[in-house]
Protein backbone atom coordinates (compact mmCIF):
# COMPACT_ATOMS: atom_id res chain seq x y z
CA UNK A 1 0.00 0.00 0.00
CA UNK A 2 2.82 2.38 0.90
CA UNK A 3 4.36 1.84 -2.54
CA UNK A 4 1.19 3.10 -4.23
CA UNK A 5 1.09 6.14 -1.97
CA UNK A 6 4.61 7.06 -3.07
CA UNK A 7 3.58 7.40 -6.74
CA UNK A 8 1.37 10.52 -6.38
CA UNK A 9 3.96 12.04 -4.05
CA UNK A 10 6.66 11.57 -6.73
CA UNK A 11 4.38 12.95 -9.45
CA UNK A 12 3.67 15.99 -7.32
CA UNK A 13 7.39 16.60 -6.78
CA UNK A 14 7.78 16.78 -10.55
CA UNK A 15 4.54 18.52 -11.52
CA UNK A 16 4.54 20.97 -8.60
CA UNK A 17 7.95 22.41 -9.45
CA UNK A 18 8.03 26.04 -10.52
CA UNK A 19 9.45 26.74 -14.01
CA UNK A 20 12.62 28.08 -12.36
CA UNK A 21 13.04 24.91 -10.29
CA UNK A 22 12.41 22.71 -13.31
CA UNK A 23 14.88 24.68 -15.43
CA UNK A 24 17.52 24.44 -12.71
CA UNK A 25 17.04 20.68 -12.48
CA UNK A 26 17.26 20.32 -16.26
CA UNK A 27 20.45 22.38 -16.41
CA UNK A 28 21.96 20.01 -13.84
CA UNK A 29 20.86 17.13 -16.10
CA UNK A 30 22.93 18.66 -18.92
CA UNK A 31 25.93 17.27 -17.05
CA UNK A 32 24.59 13.68 -17.05
CA UNK A 33 26.90 10.91 -18.19
CA UNK A 34 24.27 9.45 -20.53
CA UNK A 35 24.02 11.33 -23.83
CA UNK A 36 20.29 10.59 -24.07
CA UNK A 37 19.62 12.30 -20.73
CA UNK A 38 21.63 15.34 -21.79
CA UNK A 39 19.73 15.50 -25.07
CA UNK A 40 16.38 15.22 -23.29
CA UNK A 41 17.31 18.04 -20.93
CA UNK A 42 18.49 20.27 -23.76
CA UNK A 43 15.27 19.69 -25.70
CA UNK A 44 13.12 20.42 -22.66
CA UNK A 45 15.05 23.61 -21.84
CA UNK A 46 14.76 24.87 -25.41
CA UNK A 47 11.01 24.21 -25.27
CA UNK A 48 10.77 26.26 -22.07
CA UNK A 49 12.19 29.26 -23.92
CA UNK A 50 12.67 32.45 -21.91
CA UNK A 51 11.64 30.72 -18.68
CA UNK A 52 14.88 28.71 -18.84
CA UNK A 53 17.24 31.61 -19.53
CA UNK A 54 18.17 32.47 -15.93
CA UNK A 55 19.07 28.84 -15.18
CA UNK A 56 21.06 28.58 -18.42
CA UNK A 57 22.93 31.80 -17.66
CA UNK A 58 24.01 30.21 -14.39
CA UNK A 59 24.84 27.10 -16.40
CA UNK A 60 27.41 28.86 -18.58
CA UNK A 61 29.49 29.55 -15.46
CA UNK A 62 29.01 26.12 -13.86
CA UNK A 63 32.12 24.24 -12.74
CA UNK A 64 31.13 21.31 -14.98
CA UNK A 65 32.39 22.03 -18.54
CA UNK A 66 29.69 19.79 -20.04
CA UNK A 67 27.00 21.95 -18.43
CA UNK A 68 28.72 25.16 -19.60
CA UNK A 69 28.97 23.88 -23.17
CA UNK A 70 25.39 22.65 -23.45
CA UNK A 71 23.96 25.70 -21.69
CA UNK A 72 25.58 27.87 -24.36
CA UNK A 73 24.09 25.74 -27.12
CA UNK A 74 20.60 25.85 -25.65
CA UNK A 75 20.80 29.63 -25.17
CA UNK A 76 21.62 30.00 -28.87
CA UNK A 77 18.55 27.90 -29.72
CA UNK A 78 16.27 30.02 -27.54
CA UNK A 79 17.75 33.18 -29.12
CA UNK A 80 15.40 35.76 -27.60
CA UNK A 81 15.38 38.13 -25.88
CA UNK A 82 18.79 39.03 -27.30
CA UNK A 83 19.42 41.45 -24.43
CA UNK A 84 19.63 38.46 -22.07
CA UNK A 85 20.95 35.72 -24.33
CA UNK A 86 23.78 37.52 -26.16
CA UNK A 87 25.66 38.92 -23.12
CA UNK A 88 25.59 35.45 -21.57
CA UNK A 89 27.11 33.95 -24.72
CA UNK A 90 29.71 36.70 -24.93
CA UNK A 91 30.80 35.78 -21.39
CA UNK A 92 31.54 32.27 -22.71
CA UNK A 93 34.29 33.77 -24.88
CA UNK A 94 36.55 33.92 -21.80
CA UNK A 95 35.89 30.34 -20.71
CA UNK A 96 39.11 28.55 -19.63
CA UNK A 97 38.22 25.66 -21.95
CA UNK A 98 39.11 26.46 -25.58
CA UNK A 99 36.45 24.12 -26.93
CA UNK A 100 33.77 25.97 -24.98
CA UNK A 101 35.06 29.33 -26.27
CA UNK A 102 34.62 27.94 -29.78
CA UNK A 103 31.09 26.81 -28.89
CA UNK A 104 30.33 30.35 -27.69
CA UNK A 105 31.65 31.82 -30.92
CA UNK A 106 29.60 29.47 -33.09
CA UNK A 107 26.51 30.08 -30.94
CA UNK A 108 26.84 33.84 -31.42
CA UNK A 109 27.23 33.39 -35.17
CA UNK A 110 24.00 31.40 -35.24
CA UNK A 111 22.16 34.32 -33.62
CA UNK A 112 23.17 36.58 -36.50
CA UNK A 113 22.16 40.24 -36.75
CA UNK A 114 20.45 40.55 -33.33
CA UNK A 115 23.86 39.86 -31.73
CA UNK A 116 25.66 42.63 -33.63
CA UNK A 117 25.11 45.61 -31.26
CA UNK A 118 26.35 43.57 -28.30
CA UNK A 119 29.36 42.27 -30.24
CA UNK A 120 30.29 45.82 -31.25
CA UNK A 121 30.19 46.81 -27.58
CA UNK A 122 32.37 43.77 -26.86
CA UNK A 123 35.08 45.17 -29.15
CA UNK A 124 35.98 47.51 -26.28
CA UNK A 125 35.81 44.88 -23.50
CA UNK A 126 38.68 44.68 -21.02
CA UNK A 127 39.46 41.06 -21.93
CA UNK A 128 41.39 40.70 -25.17
CA UNK A 129 39.89 37.22 -25.61
CA UNK A 130 36.43 38.78 -25.83
CA UNK A 131 37.57 41.51 -28.24
CA UNK A 132 39.26 39.16 -30.68
CA UNK A 133 36.37 36.67 -30.68
CA UNK A 134 33.84 39.48 -31.09
CA UNK A 135 35.76 40.71 -34.14
CA UNK A 136 35.84 37.21 -35.61
CA UNK A 137 32.11 36.69 -35.10
CA UNK A 138 31.24 40.08 -36.60
CA UNK A 139 33.16 39.14 -39.73
CA UNK A 140 31.24 35.88 -39.97
CA UNK A 141 27.84 37.55 -39.48
CA UNK A 142 28.68 40.35 -41.92
CA UNK A 143 25.37 42.25 -41.71
CA UNK A 144 24.38 45.02 -41.33
CA UNK A 145 27.53 46.03 -43.16
CA UNK A 146 27.17 49.77 -42.49
CA UNK A 147 27.20 49.09 -38.76
CA UNK A 148 29.87 46.39 -38.63
CA UNK A 149 32.50 47.94 -40.90
CA UNK A 150 33.09 51.21 -39.00
CA UNK A 151 33.39 49.29 -35.73
CA UNK A 152 35.95 46.88 -37.20
CA UNK A 153 37.96 49.69 -38.81
CA UNK A 154 38.17 51.48 -35.44
CA UNK A 155 39.41 48.28 -33.82
CA UNK A 156 42.35 47.99 -36.24
CA UNK A 157 44.29 50.06 -33.69
CA UNK A 158 43.55 47.75 -30.75
CA UNK A 159 46.59 47.55 -28.42
CA UNK A 160 46.72 43.74 -28.70
CA UNK A 161 48.26 42.23 -31.82
CA UNK A 162 46.03 39.15 -31.77
CA UNK A 163 42.93 41.36 -31.70
CA UNK A 164 44.18 43.37 -34.69
CA UNK A 165 44.94 40.13 -36.50
CA UNK A 166 41.38 38.86 -36.01
CA UNK A 167 39.97 42.23 -37.10
CA UNK A 168 41.94 41.96 -40.34
CA UNK A 169 40.62 38.44 -40.81
CA UNK A 170 37.06 39.68 -40.26
CA UNK A 171 37.51 42.44 -42.83
CA UNK A 172 38.96 39.98 -45.33
CA UNK A 173 35.97 37.69 -44.73
CA UNK A 174 33.63 40.60 -45.51
CA UNK A 175 35.71 41.21 -48.64
CA UNK A 176 34.83 43.73 -51.35
CA UNK A 177 32.42 45.85 -49.24
CA UNK A 178 35.32 46.54 -46.87
CA UNK A 179 37.61 47.94 -49.58
CA UNK A 180 36.36 51.55 -49.68
CA UNK A 181 36.45 52.05 -45.88
CA UNK A 182 39.91 50.49 -45.80
CA UNK A 183 41.13 52.84 -48.54
CA UNK A 184 40.02 55.76 -46.38
CA UNK A 185 41.89 54.23 -43.43
CA UNK A 186 44.93 53.79 -45.66
CA UNK A 187 45.14 57.59 -45.91
CA UNK A 188 44.74 58.17 -42.17
CA UNK A 189 47.36 60.19 -40.26
CA UNK A 190 47.51 57.24 -37.82
CA UNK A 191 50.46 55.08 -38.89
CA UNK A 192 49.17 51.97 -37.07
CA UNK A 193 45.79 52.25 -38.77
CA UNK A 194 47.46 52.68 -42.18
CA UNK A 195 49.62 49.60 -41.64
CA UNK A 196 46.71 47.36 -40.66
CA UNK A 197 44.50 48.74 -43.44
CA UNK A 198 47.24 47.92 -45.94
CA UNK A 199 47.47 44.39 -44.62
CA UNK A 200 43.71 43.89 -44.94
CA UNK A 201 43.61 45.35 -48.44
CA UNK A 202 46.53 43.19 -49.51
CA UNK A 203 44.77 40.07 -48.22
CA UNK A 204 41.49 41.02 -49.92
CA UNK A 205 43.58 41.29 -53.06
CA UNK A 206 41.19 42.84 -55.58
CA UNK A 207 42.68 45.11 -58.27
CA UNK A 208 41.12 48.14 -56.56
CA UNK A 209 42.62 47.13 -53.21
CA UNK A 210 46.11 46.59 -54.62
CA UNK A 211 46.01 49.83 -56.60
CA UNK A 212 45.02 51.74 -53.46
CA UNK A 213 48.09 50.38 -51.67
CA UNK A 214 50.38 51.47 -54.51
CA UNK A 215 48.79 54.93 -54.70
CA UNK A 216 49.05 55.44 -50.94
CA UNK A 217 52.74 54.54 -50.97
CA UNK A 218 53.36 57.03 -53.76
CA UNK A 219 51.64 59.78 -51.75
CA UNK A 220 53.80 58.99 -48.72
CA UNK A 221 56.95 58.97 -50.85
CA UNK A 222 56.12 62.41 -52.28
CA UNK A 223 55.68 64.00 -48.86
Amino acid sequence: MKRFLLIPIFLCLVACQSPEQRATALVTQLGAIEATRRAEAAKALAAMGSEAIDALIRGVSDENPQIREMSAWVLSEIKTPAARVVPALISVLTDPDENIRVIGSVALQSLGEPAVPYLIDALTADAAEIRLNAAYVLGEIGEPIDTILPALIRTLTDPEWNVRRLVVRALVTIGVPAVEPLIKALNSPNADLRRMAERALNDIGTPQARKAIVDAKKVLADR
